[in-house]
């Protein structure tokens, strides 16, 4: 089978006007090696940014451990009733606390638990309520390795606690 003629015809040339002076060649500055930097800057950002965010998990942790322990401190302190009352004159509606009692509860409750580094204490008293205040100092382990051991934060934690007989 033949081919058809209008397969082969040359191409026709546009009608061109002068020739157009060639376009200078556009220089780029060299741009190599430009992502090393903002990769390395974008990986110290991240790396600060870990390091913030689990020195605070730290503390954070720190803090809830506390807590508990100043509500199980304040629990054992309403304990701390004082049975030469109770002798006396019988309870009554109500049992009457001694803060001498409660601050000896406090302290066994802590001495138990092996919680040495902490410092618990009764700190205001009614007759049917016991308010505990526990301090302790949080390492971070990153600030602290990156700062020479300066990396400590002290927190306190308040918790109170109510008698099983109050009117």
């Amino acid at each position: 089978m033949a081919r058809p003629a209008w397969l082969f015809r040359p191409r026709r040339r546009s009608p061109a006007g002068p020739a157009r002076p060639a376009r200078p060649a556009r220089t780029r500055p060299d741009e190599r090696g430009s992502l090393l930097p903002l990769i390395i800057g974008f990986g110290i950002i991240i790396m600060l940014l870990c390091a913030v965010v689990f020195d605070a998990a730290q503390a954070f942790v720190y803090r809830r451990a506390l807590s508990g322990i100043a509500d199980g401190a304040a629990l054992a302190a309403t304990n701390g009733v004082d049975k030469a009352a109770i002798y006396r004159g019988g309870v009554g509606d109500r049992v009457v606390l001694s803060r001498q009692l409660a601050q000896e509860e406090v302290d066994r409750y802590v001495a138990e638990g092996g919680y040495r580094t902490v410092d618990c204490g009764v700190t205001a008293m009614t007759a049917a309520e016991v308010t505990v205040t526990c301090g302790g100092t949080v390492v971070l382990p990153i600030t602290n390795s990156v700062s020479s051991g300066q990396g400590r934060i002290d927190i306190t934690v308040r918790a109170n606690a109510e008698t099983f007989a109050t009117p």
